[in-house]
């Protein structure tokens, strides 16, 4: 199984908005049965609440993950080409230079 993660990194004060747009963007794609998921499963949201011992509270930015599974490494390619790509210009349209994201493929092992 493949993860693909996308981490939406912004400033602390915006991380309830990222959720809920973040959220509501998800509800719209498993609603589309042309892109939507793809072969995905699972989709899931969390937010960092802590890295190398530092709590959420004294970071300098929030980290919002969007994690979803795949079947194959193909797969995962194939949906972030022709789904996730949009989900993260709608994020660079909306959040702008007050954000970032950043994707990884996971191997369950």
């Amino acid at each position: 199984m493949i993860i693909h993660n996308a981490t939406f990194m912004v400033r602390k004060d915006m991380e309830a908005e990222v959720i809920l747009w973040l959220k509501g963007k998800i509800a719209g794609l498993m609603n589309d049965e042309l892109a939507g998921m793809g072969e995905g499963t699972n989709p899931r949201v969390s937010a960092m609440r802590e890295a190398g011992g530092v709590s959420h509270e004294h970071a300098d930015a929030a980290s919002v993950a969007f994690q979803v599974e795949f079947p194959s490494l193909h797969a995962a390619k194939i949906w972030s080409e022709r789904s996730f790509s949009k989900l993260a210009d709608a994020f660079g349209e909306k959040f702008g230079p007050e954000g970032m994201v950043f994707t990884s493929l996971f191997e369950v092992v």
